[in-house]
């Protein structure tokens, strides 16, 4: 379902054994609102250190890289080796 409550895609009805496509269809559903959450965490961790409540520094650098190539893909930018 779009935003406006217009019908974007009309997917089969679920056979048995076809859980991952339900879950795909999920997945795919959430898409922009993850792009969303991603781009906004993204944003903040850009100049910020992570410390917990003891005082340890945590290195956020994988989790920055990590966004940075979702962020990407989902743009069109970049693509895993096994893509065409």
């Amino acid at each position: 379902m779009g935003a406006d409550s217009s019908v974007v895609a009309v997917f089969p009805r679920k056979k048995a054994g076809e859980d991952t496509r339900v879950k795909e269809a999920y997945l795919l559903a959430a898409a922009p609102e993850l792009f969303e959450v991603c781009c906004k965490i993204n944003s903040i961790l850009e100049d910020s250190l992570i410390v917990t409540p003891e005082g340890y520094k945590i290195n956020c650098s994988d989790i920055k890289k990590a966004l940075a190539d979702a962020i990407m893909r989902a743009k069109g930018y970049r693509k895993s080796p096994q893509e065409p």
